[in-house]
């Protein structure tokens, strides 16, 4: 009799399927955390990296604004140095020749005096007092009563100025003369300190400083005169 064996048809046991944690050793020990490594938020580094670019941005303008103003610097100096190439050198001017003075005389003394309503004229050219009236540089006239004697150019004068200070040399007072005339009919009145400039016309010409020095009564002055000869 035929023994039938039967087949074993009981499944095979399903098998686990394969473990998340493959480090899990066995099913009591705590499941180990998986290391996340380190974080950082999004919203940070994205801050970071704009501040960096605009930072970036910044410098590189300034530089460009460097380099701009460093070529128009360039440009300018270089176009000023051409002007200058092509600007014709100055030509020297001679000064004009200034007048030439020798000392005739110098401090000479003149004393006028004379009566009341007189005229008497003086040579500057000498000097002299009481001089010719067609050799006269200086009349003087004096006066009565409370008003002072006055000096007027003469006929032998070529022209005169009154000035302010008695330090004035000959260039000086052919300046004066030149700038500040007397006129014509012109008189000055004769006061202590009172200073002229006399140009006789004489050949050759006289370049005469006159200072009062002093004023007596009436028809009575002391000057003092100092003189220079005009080359011709």
């Amino acid at each position: 009799m035929s023994t039938f064996r039967a087949t074993n048809n009981t499944p095979p046991k399903a098998r686990d399927p394969y473990p998340m944690n493959p480090a899990k050793a066995r099913p009591e020990e705590p499941e180990a955390p998986i290391p996340d490594g380190p974080t950082e938020r999004i919203g940070a580094r994205s801050g970071r990296r704009c501040g960096a670019a605009f930072v970036a941005t910044l410098v590189a303008l300034f530089a460009l604004n460097v380099a701009g103003v460093a070529i128009f610097v360039s440009w300018r100096a270089s176009n000023l140095a051409r002007v200058a190439m092509e600007q014709p050198a100055p030509v020297a001017v001679a000064p004009p020749a200034s007048e030439s003075f020798d000392v005739s005389y110098a401090q000479e003394p003149l004393r006028v005096q004379v009566g009341c309503s007189a005229v008497l004229f003086l040579d500057l050219d000498e000097p002299r007092s009481d001089a010719a009236e067609k050799a006269g540089d200086l009349r003087y006239d004096s006066r009565c009563g409370d008003q002072p004697p006055t000096l007027v150019l003469g006929s032998g004068a070529a022209g005169g100025s009154q000035v302010r200070s008695r330090d004035l040399d000959a260039a000086g007072c052919a300046r004066a003369i030149r700038t500040s005339p007397i006129g014509p009919g012109a008189s000055v009145p004769v006061r202590k300190g009172t200073v002229l400039c006399v140009l006789t016309a004489a050949t050759p010409a006289r370049m005469v400083l006159v200072e009062i020095v002093d004023v007596g009564a009436t028809g009575t002055a002391g000057m003092r005169a100092t003189s220079w000869k005009v080359a011709a």
